[in-house]
């Protein structure tokens, strides 16, 4: 059985995806007003969130999982009724959810760029998704302490584990998880709208 399950994906270049706009039609009225309110690019990395959520919840389910399941609390963390729980993380390029039936967990994906500080870039990735296990926004990142290793960190006394992903080469990420991940799963796959 698989602790947590990542699936990943290239972003479509063009927004005028076919089935996008019908994904945005069957959202809730309020994520959709959110979505609607984002610029091209923001709209299409946040459908294909939603669209990876599902196609990875209905992996761990054994069944199809539908939109009506998706939950978007204001102020809160995305969720999906009856689980698992899912993280999503979208670059300029890629976008990748984080799902598990065993555990809350945060996910966070950034594009490398010419003259930017690796290290750096991986120390932030870690931060994000310790946040983002703990239900935390940016502006608590002042209050995570990163190991050394950037092995684990603690968010207002919760200790987060964390774990840098290979995803490409294109990009740095870093899963969070309350609990120790035994078995992770990291697929890229096409997004189904």
């Amino acid at each position: 059985m698989v602790d947590v399950l990542i699936v990943h994906a290239a972003l479509p270049e063009d927004d005028r995806v076919a089935g996008a706009a019908a994904l945005l039609a069957r959202l809730p009225y309020a994520r959709r007003l959110e979505l609607e309110g984002r610029d091209a690019a923001g709209r299409l990395a946040g459908l294909a969130g939603s669209a990876l959520a599902l196609a990875g919840a209905s992996r761990l389910r054994g069944h199809a999982v539908g939109v009506a399941d998706l939950r978007f609390p204001a102020g809160g963390k995305p969720s999906l009724a009856g689980g698992p729980w899912f993280s999503v993380s979208h670059s300029v390029h890629r976008v990748a959810v984080a799902l598990s039936d065993r555990c809350e967990l945060g996910l966070d994906l950034e594009d490398v760029v010419a003259r930017v500080d690796a290290v750096g870039l991986e120390r932030w990735t870690a931060t994000e998704a310790a946040l983002k296990t703990v239900g935390a926004g940016l502006r608590s990142a002042g209050r995570v302490r990163l190991a050394r290793d950037l092995g684990t960190a603690v968010v207002g006394g919760t200790e987060v584990h964390l774990q840098s992903l290979a995803l490409g080469a294109d990009c740095v990420a870093c899963l969070g998880t309350r609990a120790r991940v035994v078995s992770l799963a990291v697929e890229q796959v096409a997004i189904e709208w």
